[in-house]
């Protein structure tokens, strides 16, 4: 089926009710739908058709949602891009993708001009308003009186409904192609893994240009959710939506829960209606998952995905209990196990790397064949995450491949030692990472963000962590920082911290 479909279904499902709020605007699943219809109304007549390619670059709007449904009615493909990257990681894009019609807002239009300048493949730039831009096209007035496109495009299994472009650590983006056949799945696995969440209310300011964004999108219209949009995060605005909507329901990103922690005034909220929060994008620091539940009362799991799976893999079902440090069991649908680096499985409680089979993942990385060879084994993704699994299906993670330091040989995982930081009650945020270290090859360092009003010196910190982990997993430095670099998930980066302190060590006369 189209993915597209999911739209109507829901309307047939549960009839029409308020879907989402965005500013001061109540929008209908039924106005959602026609909206979307509208876009597409206007995408053809600017030539898009089946096979096409539209890179979308937006904030989180009605319009965003709307050019997910309207691309796919039309058998396109959407490119969503984050509204942060800089023209020339879009130019990239663009020349990577083939992406023949842009859709941007008036105040990224001139970057997007500048990215596409001489690139044939580009025929349309349209602008949600109005732009003094040269070379685009405004369509807001456009999409208001167009005559909505009913027509669904009949989309085979394995045509390609999106591409997206993951931010490796090194090299260029590698666009995953996803099809229609892997949105449908991924979203009907997190649906049968979430019976008693139909009907919530709901804050969305993940990024659509995310695949966490994507699936959340997807999966409430399965369920009938009622969301209020929010263009990027903002940390008040959630909190006046739980209290004005009685939210009950929150998917984000750890680094989010630490933005709530510490939100000064958020005792002045009324958010007892909050019961539940899905925890994904980045590994949750235990610390802070026990400290959010104890001080807002609610439930707190996270799930693993990533882009080659469109973004489902392991989850916890609402009656399931937490496992400390477990991202949970494989959704319904979905094989994973856990190989060694001769691709052996493991048994239960050994340590390897994660893979997984199914419907779900994706089709390839565009232009890259030899990367899809490498990513994709006989049949199984090799996710590039180290954990294992234990006796009952559980999956634990400990750490991704390439976050791996080894420090005179020994492998060391960055994750142990940050759950040992962030135990210390002065600690807001930490990323523990390696930096290259003439005596071991390799040495860690640790990037802390302590929280208001708190201090701490290195050397208390790193006594602190000897109660944690052996000396020799101690970082060598410790850095306190105003903030650490976050993508536009809230994802720590740290290859942007490694390159920051790169020789941070050869210079250390220590």
């Amino acid at each position: 089926m189209n993915i597209a479909q999911l739209s109507l279904n829901n309307i047939d499902e549960y009839g029409e009710y308020t879907a989402t709020w965005f500013d001061d605007k109540q929008i209908s699943n039924v106005q959602q739908y026609e909206h979307a219809c509208k876009i597409a109304s206007v995408l053809q007549s600017h030539g898009v058709s089946a096979g096409d390619r539209v890179l979308v670059m937006l904030l989180n709007s009605p319009d965003v949602t709307g050019a997910f449904t309207a691309t796919w009615k039309l058998g396109a493909a959407i490119i969503p891009v984050t509204p942060m990257w800089t023209a020339r990681e879009v130019r990239y894009l663009l020349e990577d993708s083939g992406a023949s019609v842009v859709i941007t807002s008036p105040e990224l239009a001139s970057r997007l001009v500048e990215a596409s300048q001489g690139i044939e493949t580009v025929r349309k730039l349209l602008v949600v308003g109005a732009s003094d831009t040269p070379r685009v096209v405004d369509i807001a007035a456009d999409i208001e009186s167009a005559v909505p496109q009913k027509a669904m495009y009949d989309a085979a299994p394995d045509e390609m409904a999106m591409l997206l472009y993951t931010s490796g650590t090194t090299g260029d983006p590698k666009g995953v192609m996803l099809s229609h056949e892997n949105l449908v799945s991924s979203t009907d696995m997190a649906f049968r893994n979430s019976e008693g969440m139909e009907a919530v209310r709901t804050v969305s300011s993940l990024p659509l240009s995310h695949i966490y964004g994507v699936i959340i999108m997807n999966v409430g219209l399965r369920l009938g959710w009622r969301v209020r949009i929010l263009r990027t995060w903002d940390t008040r605005a959630v909190f006046e939506a739980i209290e004005e909507l009685q939210v009950n329901r929150l998917s984000v990103v750890p680094t989010m829960l630490t933005y709530m922690l510490r939100f000064p005034q958020r005792s002045e909220y009324d958010v007892s209606s909050l019961k539940n929060v899905g925890s994904g994008g980045a590994p949750l620091p235990e610390a802070v998952r026990v400290e959010f539940e104890a001080e807002f009362d609610c439930q707190v799991k996270q799930g693993y995905g990533l882009s080659e799976t469109a973004a489902v893999l392991t989850s916890y079902r609402q009656d399931e209990p937490y496992r400390a440090g477990s991202v949970g069991r494989p959704v319904p649908g979905v094989e994973a196990c856990i190989l060694d680096d001769q691709d052996r499985p493991l048994a239960a409680g050994e340590s390897g790397e994660i893979c997984a089979r199914g419907p779900h993942v994706m089709c390839g990385y565009l232009n890259k064949p030899q990367a899809t060879r490498e990513a994709i084994v006989d049949g199984w993704l090799h996710t590039g995450d180290i954990g294992y699994m234990d006796a009952d299906g559980y999956v634990f993670i400990t750490d991704r491949k390439k976050d791996l330091i080894i420090k005179g040989a020994e492998n060391i995982s960055p994750k142990e030692i940050e759950e040992g930081i962030y135990a210390h009650p002065a600690v807001s945020e930490a990323a523990v990472f390696g930096v290259a270290d003439d005596r071991f090859g390799e040495n860690l360092v640790a990037a802390v963000v302590l929280r208001p009003g708190e201090t701490i010196t290195e050397l208390q910190l790193q006594e602190h962590l000897s109660g944690y982990v052996t000396e020799f997993k101690i970082p060598a430095r410790v850095l306190f920082l105003d903030e650490l670099p976050k993508n536009n998930t809230g994802k720590i980066q740290k290859r942007a911290l490694r390159e920051q302190f790169a020789g941070l060590l050869q210079d250390d006369p220590r």
